[in-house]
């Protein structure tokens, strides 16, 4: 397999929305090589259903949309990150509208909807509830259109190229071609997702794996929140597959949840379905404890379901073709794996603890979501501190590439491909059980002890093959995450231990970072071992 030598001004690592953004803004200022690990269009950004949160007119203000989401993360969020997404999201939203970005609208004012968490009506979407497929082939569209944007699609960036505590680029596996490239940048900004993948149930493409975690981690960066993961709490039910997002946007417009006994258990709270995403969850986690069937049923039938339809038609389109005639019947949904919270640890403009090394979008953990996400902030996050990240780095990237040449080439062994599947599978479905929507210390332990056994017995003389590689990394952030869930003794937002239900106010931040002298994860300034 030969290696192939690439350079760059910007190396950007992922091809969500805040992977492109960062990539078209980059482009201001030098060459930049964005790298996604399957297609352009192939990230949870595309399918992002709920919308964008942006304060553009009064009533509204910018004091309610930092309240909602202070709010909505139960007292743990990042204030000094909150103000700034919400001020300057509002001028990134506006900076899109000035593209040509096809927002609905009605008339001439663009159409604001309201979402679950917010006080006023601040959401703006396109093609109902196609918002983040739309927002993504916009700037897609440009991208093809710059010529100072490579990209390389079916990349798989498998080391960071660090020296000294700074990135100088990225080592990649190129499937296609069979061959490794060596990326050399000024400065490399990850972009690469979350981990919701590895549930068995999640909304997010397959490839959302946490990749760009463990290629941080494993240089030193410091790893931060991984328990706290949001589950959506409507996502289409079905008994084989993962089922797809049911869009906020639909309770917006008035849907009801009911149970198996057709009541509206949303009721007893003031915000009804439009409560945040955590209480809603729960809310049906609960309701499906008590009966036989695992769903519960959001139904439109009191609606203009000919409006619904209108509204919504590839969401409505997708539900109809899995024989529910909203009209008549309700929709079975069930809580999914959605949004991870935590991440890479950065500051508000994107930095890591390795210089040179930005991480933006859902693979960094900034503070803004606090310890649940509010609606519809995510792809505002994705737009404010992609170009936040771009900007610092514009401003204190050196010099030079350096004299760096890697020689360590990833190698494929075919025959490695079903254990790495299996132990996949199983690796989801522990998740599943043990450190899903409700946790207690048993169940944890349970999960930790049979991550800490595979781990021991996983096959580390293969030297740097690509199916170990994936294994390995795979094993040691889902142990974190458990590790995570474990430490945080307490109930906050989307982590809820059935052991700890009330909020502890002395609870640290759990940090992980690896140590370069003993090889040993850091949590909490305690070495713990997970070999």
């Amino acid at each position: 397999m030969k290696l192939v030598i690439l350079k760059s001004d910007y190396l950007i690592a992922g091809s969500g929305l805040a992977g492109i953004n960062a990539a078209l803004h980059a482009a201001m200022y030098g060459t930049v090589i964005l790298v996604t690990k399957s297609k352009l269009d192939a990230s949870s950004s595309y399918w992002a259903q709920g919308g964008i949160a942006a304060v553009l007119q009064q009533p509204d203000s910018y004091e309610s949309h930092i309240n909602d989401t202070i709010n909505a993360g139960r007292g743990y969020c990042n204030e000094n990150a909150v103000e700034i997404l919400v001020k300057e999201g509002s001028e990134r939203v506006r900076e899109l509208v000035e593209k040509g970005m096809p927002f609905e609208r009605k008339g001439e004012h663009l159409s604001l909807g309201l979402e679950g968490g917010h006080s006023d009506r601040r959401i703006l979407h396109a093609e109902g509830a196609s918002t983040g497929k739309v927002m993504v082939e916009f700037l897609i569209s440009k991208i093809r259109n710059e010529p100072r944007i490579t990209v390389l699609q079916n990349t798989f960036i498998y080391d960071l190229i660090c020296t000294e505590n700074r990135c100088f680029g990225v080592v990649a596996y190129q499937y296609e071609r069979n061959e490794s490239i060596q990326i050399l940048s000024k400065a490399t900004i990850l972009a690469t997702g979350g981990y919701s993948a590895l549930y068995g149930r999640s909304t997010n493409p397959h490839t959302s794996t946490g990749d760009g975690l463990w290629l941080a981690y494993n240089h030193g960066a410091v790893l931060k929140d991984l328990e706290f993961v949001q589950f959506h709490p409507t996502a289409f039910y079905c008994e084989k597959g993962n089922g797809f997002l049911i869009s906020e946007a639909l309770r917006g417009e008035g849907a009801r949840l009911y149970n198996s006994k057709h009541e509206r258990f949303m009721e007893k709270y003031p915000a009804r379905e439009l409560s945040p995403r955590d209480v809603v969850t729960k809310e049906i986690v609960s309701q499906i404890e008590c009966q036989h069937e695992d769903f519960v049923c959001l139904n439109v039938t009191h609606l203009d379901t000919n409006k619904i339809r209108q509204r919504f038609p590839s969401l409505i389109g997708r539900i109809e073709k899995n024989g529910i005639d909203i009209s008549r019947q309700g929709i079975p949904v069930a809580p999914s794996a959605h949004y991870c919270i935590g991440g890479i640890e950065t500051d508000i403009n994107g930095q890591t603890g390795i210089d040179g090394l930005y991480a933006c979008g859902e693979v960094a953990a900034t503070g803004v979501h606090g310890a649940n996400r509010l609606a519809s902030n995510s792809l505002l996050e994705c737009l404010v501190f992609s170009k936040r990240a771009v900007d610092h780095a514009r401003n204190h990237k050196k010099g030079s590439f350096g004299n760096i040449i890697l020689t360590k080439k990833l190698t494929v062994s075919n025959d490695l491909k079903m254990p790495f599947l299996e132990q996949k599978k199983e690796v989801t479905s522990l998740l599943n059980r043990n450190a899903g929507i409700v946790r207690h210390k048993e169940g944890l332990a349970l999960a930790l002890h049979q991550i800490n056994k595979d781990l021991k017995t996983a096959v580390y003389h293969y030297g740097n093959e690509y199916y170990i590689l994936r294994m390995r990394e795979m094993l040691k952030l889902v142990e974190m995450i458990v590790l995570a869930g474990l430490t945080r003794e307490e109930s906050r937002g989307v982590h809820y231990r059935a052991d700890f239900p009330g909020v502890n106010p002395e609870q640290e931040p759990v940090r992980f970072q690896l140590s370069k002298d003993t090889g040993q994860i850091q949590i909490k300034n305690k070495a713990v071992s997970w070999r």
